[in-house]
Order: structure tokens, then C-alpha cells, then sequence
């Protein structure tokens, strides 16, 4: 879904999870997307991507082997 461009920051963006659509909760700067063009134009928020740290399909992995 790419970015949106952030008011809280000069210039800055607000990334969007490429799959559900969620707003990342903190904003970036355009240096940091402009190096990162990719990866923050398909972003997926920690519940979309099951590899991603904290991603909710670790957690239901976890509990399912307790």
C-alpha cells in the first residue's frame, strides 16, 4: 500500500501495511524511506507477516505448545 505523508513530521511518512491496511504507529523520515523505498512501500504490519517479531502467528504457536 506504500506511505502516507506524516503531519507530525517534516517531510516525514507514515507507513501502511501492505496487506490489512493498519498505520504503522511511529512515523519515518524521508532519508530513511528514500534508502528503503522498497521495503517501506511493501511493509507488513506484525500481524500480516508470520516472521516478523511479536507476529500473532508466533503467539498463537506459543500458546498452542504450552
Amino acid at each position: 500500500m506504500g506511505v502516507i505523508n506524516s503531519n507530525s513530521f517534516s517531510d516525514g511518512y507514515t507507513p501502511i501495511c501492505n496487506s490489512c491496511g493498519v498505520c504503522l504507529c511511529w512515523d519515518i523520515g524521508p532519508t530513511e524511506y528514500a534508502e528503503r523505498r522498497e521495503f517501506w512501500d511493501d511493509w507488513e504490519c506484525r500481524d500480516c507477516n508470520p516472521d516478523a517479531d511479536g507476529s500473532r502467528k508466533r503467539y498463537i504457536e506459543k500458546r498452542g505448545s504450552d
